[in-house]
């Protein structure tokens, strides 16, 4: 099979003229491909062609492990300072800041204050709100100054 040189139609071996456009069959070169000039950089000096590396991978990189730290630290830590407020104003609610750590005594706290209340309500025992009102506010008052700066980073 040939190609016309003037429309690039297929015709058969032999054939005289195109049956396209008429053009007298004259058989068409393959196109011959060169290889693009190598332009030299600034300077003049071409470097010389390198063969890549067969199977090459980039060595693997290790986990960023004291920034995945840091991270976490920084969200998961606490202010002292805000626990100091927190206390002052609320008192035994402020442990809720500190929950994972304080569950217990928060518990232990609402529970008392829970049956004070009861007392307080039910039989008249106004005395005892005197004493243990003042400790459900001091408690975790002290508490939050007497902890570090690094318990609270930690957290």
């Amino acid at each position: 099979m040939a190609f016309c040189s003037n429309c690039g139609t297929q015709y058969q071996d032999g054939t005289r003229f195109c049956p396209r456009c008429g053009a007298a069959a004259q058989p068409m070169a393959p196109p011959v491909y060169a290889p693009p000039p190598q332009q030299a950089p600034y300077g003049g000096y071409a470097p010389p062609p390198q063969a890549p590396y067969p199977n090459y991978a980039p060595p693997p990189q290790p986990m960023p492990y004291n920034n995945m730290m840091q991270a976490q630290q920084r969200y998961g830590s606490k202010s002292k300072s805000t626990a100091i407020i927190l206390a002052f104003f609320f008192g035994y609610w402020s442990w809720l800041y500190t929950f994972k750590r304080d569950r217990a005594k928060f518990f232990i706290c609402l529970l008392l204050s829970i049956l004070v209340s009861a007392l307080y309500v039910t039989s008249g025992m106004y005395y005892i709100s005197y004493f243990v009102w003042p400790v459900f506010w001091l408690w975790p008052f002290i508490n939050s100054i007497m902890r570090g700066s690094q318990w609270y980073a930690q957290y």
